[in-house]
């Protein structure tokens, strides 16, 4: 057993787990030493010991609480990041790339890059790469993401009105099927089923179990049944 924390850093909501050097709680602001540079991470899961099967080969450390100058660099990389957003946007026209620059993030040192994007199709980024090293004198590494990372990143409001699952309190992106949305006598022509996404709605995963059951113990629209009153069939309704 290992003891580990879980944090999240600040462009994706994905958990990973590192080796802290004390008792931490949640919410923390933490600097974890990565072999890419020092990066400031938030605690969200507090120590607790894991069997290494589960955990990475390699696993980074925490160097322990946020300093008041930890945050005011981490703000500042953040306001840089923002600042050269359109200029990167640019780089991307100009090398003719279908591409969306998603987000950009900085360890504290600025030593490396971290450039999240999304695209339909595989990239030759090559050229931007040596476009953007010598801009920021740095080295650089690109990302591509999909639209379900993307909406995550930037959140939303889903078709419920509250805010999206994945940006609120998912973690992992929960399988979701179009076997799901045929449990659930839903349509796939209507577009009530995808989110802002695109993709299938990942709260169709939460009551599949249900539905499933339902199907197993309760006869299907138009079947025939009897009762007490009479014969008749099971009435249902178009969503």
């Amino acid at each position: 057993m290992t003891e580990v924390i879980g944090v999240k850093y600040e462009e994706n909501d994905l958990v990973s787990y590192v080796l802290p050097n004390q008792a931490y709680e949640k919410d923390d602001i933490v600097v974890v030493r990565l072999r890419k540079g020092n990066r400031l991470a938030q605690v969200v899961q507090v120590n607790q010991d894991l069997d290494e099967q589960v955990l990475p080969a390699q696993i980074d450390k925490v160097l322990g609480l946020a300093r008041q100058q930890d945050l005011e660099r981490h703000q500042a990389n953040q306001i840089f990041a923002q600042d050269n957003m359109s200029v990167v946007k640019d780089m991307i026209a100009n090398r003719q790339l279908d591409m969306k620059l998603v987000n950009i993030a900085f360890p504290l040192d600025r030593s490396h890059v971290f450039i999240s994007f999304t695209a339909e199709h595989r990239v030759d980024f090559r050229q931007l790469l040596k476009d953007l090293a010598a801009y920021f004198r740095a080295r650089i590494e690109l990302r591509q993401i999909n639209t379900r990372d993307e909406a995550k990143i930037f959140g939303g409001l889903g078709p419920c009105g509250r805010p999206l699952c994945c940006s609120s309190f998912l973690g992992d992106f929960p399988p979701v099927s179009i076997k799901m949305v045929k449990n659930q006598g839903l349509s796939l022509n209507t577009g009530k089923t995808t989110g802002l996404c695109g993709r299938l709605l990942c709260c169709l995963s939460f009551e599949d179990d249900f539905y499933k059951e339902a199907k197993r113990k309760f006869p299907d629209y138009g079947s025939p049944v009897e009762t007490a009153e009479g014969k008749g069939t099971v009435a249902g309704m178009d969503v």
